[in-house]
């Protein structure tokens, strides 16, 4: 019996050993350090904010509005979403942030100032002025005051509306 074939036996002198017991810690412990790498590299890709996973941009069916959004956010982080708009050139767009959207965040700013802006039983209403090839964009600072799964919808009046899901970490 060679010398690495002694050493995965049991012992009893000078420490009692058990070589079986052991070799099942030493797995436990490097599939802990890989679920710690994997929890390391997500986060660096955006899992629990900005990064790779957490932005997204979704467009409408008609691609007259276009949202570019982070997925996760933090409890009480600041986190911005862009809004861009098309419609008929020179005419005012009227955006509808969607009542449930709201209700884990609140908006910091509203770049630029819109034109009309009303609270509604539907969520908020928001009124741009459309440049002369028909787009309008909005940029939103908003703080994120709740915790879990939102689901809500950005719309245009009388157009089309998207899907908006994010999720707010503790």
């Amino acid at each position: 019996m060679d010398a690495d074939e002694r050493q995965m036996q049991n012992r009893q002198y000078p420490v009692e050993e058990d070589i079986c017991l052991q070799r099942r810690i030493w797995r436990f412990e490097r599939l802990g350090w890989y679920v710690l790498v994997l929890i390391v590299v997500m986060t660096l890709c955006g899992l629990f904010s900005n990064g790779l996973l957490s932005t997204t941009t979704v467009a409408s069916q008609q691609r007259d509005l276009i949202v570019k959004y982070e997925r996760f956010h933090r409890s009480g982080a600041v986190n911005t979403m862009v809004i861009k708009s098309h419609g008929e050139p020179g005419a005012v767009h009227t955006l509808l942030i969607d009542s449930a959207q709201l209700e884990g965040f609140a908006i910091d700013s509203i770049q630029p100032q819109p034109i009309r802006s009303a609270g509604t039983r539907n969520g908020l209403k928001l009124t741009l002025p459309g440049d002369d090839h028909g787009d309008s964009i909005l940029y939103l600072a908003w703080r994120s005051d709740g915790v879990g799964l939102y689901d809500g919808k950005i719309s245009v009046e009388g157009g089309g509306e998207v899907p908006i899901i994010q999720f707010i970490y503790p």
